[in-house]
């Protein structure tokens, strides 16, 4: 506690200074954790092929640490990796350069091999103690999962455009079975919707527009032809019971 008088308080208030100093590295804090997430939010918004698979990998690795491996696999079978070009590992490493997600180096024993541990040992010796890495997803991580949810982004996308509510839910039902790009033409073509906001002489918008939006919400994906995701009948079934 320190007693200032410079005019701007009373004399003999006390003026808690430590206070002051808890307050600013709080909000340094707060800052810091922005400027990551901001970091990881540009990877997957800059990367929109990528972007269901660095989502799942996030959300993979919540609730406990994956082993290398297992993640690479797990990552090959993901319906989404189909379009995307870069190998598992390399989407993995853009998440722990983001600083959305932890890596952990283990030994044989599958303890995590500490700074404090490697004190004193060559580079050579270090490398000899490293037999496996896991990655945990951490806060970063988990406050991006809960923006870029896709059940958050079709209600945005329901936000902005309401008119086109009815529209997203009729997709999302026709895709529970895979369809090509042009059975899904074939299910809008003709509706007002097409037209709606535009003049009577306006080339009505194109079907694609639902399918793109739905798609960067990763509520739809392509594989073998179009379909719905998981997230994609969550959101639906919500629907259906808010519908009752």
């Amino acid at each position: 506690m320190t007693r200032i008088n410079d005019g701007s308080v009373p004399q003999g208030v006390a003026i808690d200074t430590a206070h002051f100093g808890n307050t600013n590295i709080v909000f340094e804090e707060a800052m810091e954790f922005e400027r990551k997430l901001e970091k990881a939010r540009a990877l997957l918004i800059q990367n929109p092929l990528c972007r269901p698979v660095l989502y799942r990998i996030l959300n993979s690795c919540v609730s406990k640490r994956i082993l290398l491996g297992d993640l690479e696999n797990s990552i090959q079978s993901m319906t989404e990796y189909q379009c995307v070009t870069q190998p598992p590992y390399f989407l993995v490493q853009w998440l722990v350069d983001t600083e959305a997600l932890d890596l952990f180096e283990l030994d044989l024993a599958g303890d995590t091999v500490t700074e404090e541990s490697k004190q004193g040992l060559t580079a050579d010796e270090i490398d000899d103690r490293i037999a496996d890495y896991a990655f945990e997803t951490n806060d970063v991580g988990r406050a991006l999962i809960e923006e870029l949810k896709p059940t958050n982004r079709l209600e945005d996308l329901v936000e902005m455009a309401p008119e086109r509510y009815d529209t997203y839910l009729d997709v999302l039902e026709f895709l529970q079975d895979p369809h090509s790009y042009a059975e899904i033409d074939e299910l809008l073509r003709g509706r007002d919707i097409l037209m709606y906001g535009r003049a009577a002489d306006d080339r009505p918008m194109q079907p694609s527009v639902f399918v793109d939006k739905l798609a960067a919400a990763g509520s739809i994906v392509y594989s073998d032809g179009w379909k719905i995701t998981e997230e994609g009948k969550e959101f639906l079934e919500s629907r259906r019971k808010a519908n009752k």
